[in-house]
């Protein structure tokens, strides 16, 4: 499977929520996941490489292997289907984190099963990804409402889109201080929070959920 993670706004924490799932994937259910980062040297992925080269003729070439996931960090889109097809063939998960440029967007929607399109509580958010959301095939599109701090009505929200936000992180501080701690949270703290939100991405890809609420478990 295939799974991007999208926006038309940069810093809405899509880096953030794409690292979290793939080593929450692996962590819980043992999943083989490469995340293909496409925002090249600007990666903020960087800090897993120890100034490693990680640019290679091939999108299969040069993969970091970390505990949490595999990491292809590329500064452009030279592959072609049969490359990732080849990748397919190993990786239970793809991961996509897409840089926050038009191209790059619609090129890779195309090929994803799943994509996330992250937006942020803020009018400038909500109108670049309403326009881009209007370029997507919809069905293929879960809305993920990051960072949200109540500023904004999610009814407001969900008539801009006229669809259902999938669902909806508040700001939580583990996801703003993973990265200080060199891994992601659920290899270093099993009980966050933020892990609630992680497994209800995550339950697009697996059909099942790890973290459940008390309405799930009286109801479902």
């Amino acid at each position: 499977m295939i799974v991007s993670f999208i926006s038309l706004k940069g810093g809405v924490g899509k880096t953030t929520l794409a690292n979290n799932l793939a080593a929450y994937l692996k962590k819980e259910y043992n999943y083989k996941v490469l995340i293909i980062d496409t925002n090249g040297t600007y990666s903020s992925n960087l800090i897993f490489l120890n100034n490693e080269k990680f640019f290679g003729n091939k999108i299969y070439q040069g993969i970091k292997v970390l505990p949490y996931f595999h990491l292809k960090i590329i500064d452009n889109l030279d592959f072609s289907v049969n490359d990732l097809n080849y990748l397919k063939r190993y990786y239970d998960v793809i991961v996509f984190d897409v840089l926050p440029d038009i191209n790059y967007i619609l090129n890779i929607e195309k090929i994803s099963d799943i994509n996330f399109l992250v937006i942020n509580p803020d009018f400038y958010s909500l109108y670049v990804n309403k326009k881009l959301y209007e370029l997507l095939d919809k069905n293929k599109v879960k809305i993920v409402l990051n960072k949200y701090d109540k500023s904004i009505e999610i009814d407001f929200i969900e008539d801009v889109f006229n669809k259902e936000v999938y669902t909806i992180i508040p700001i939580i501080k583990d996801f703003s201080n993973y990265q200080f701690q060199y891994q992601p949270i659920s290899f270093y703290n099993e009980k966050s929070k933020a892990l609630k939100y992680i497994d209800e991405l995550a339950y697009c890809i697996t059909g099942n959920k790890r973290k459940r609420s008390i309405f799930d478990i009286i109801f479902r």
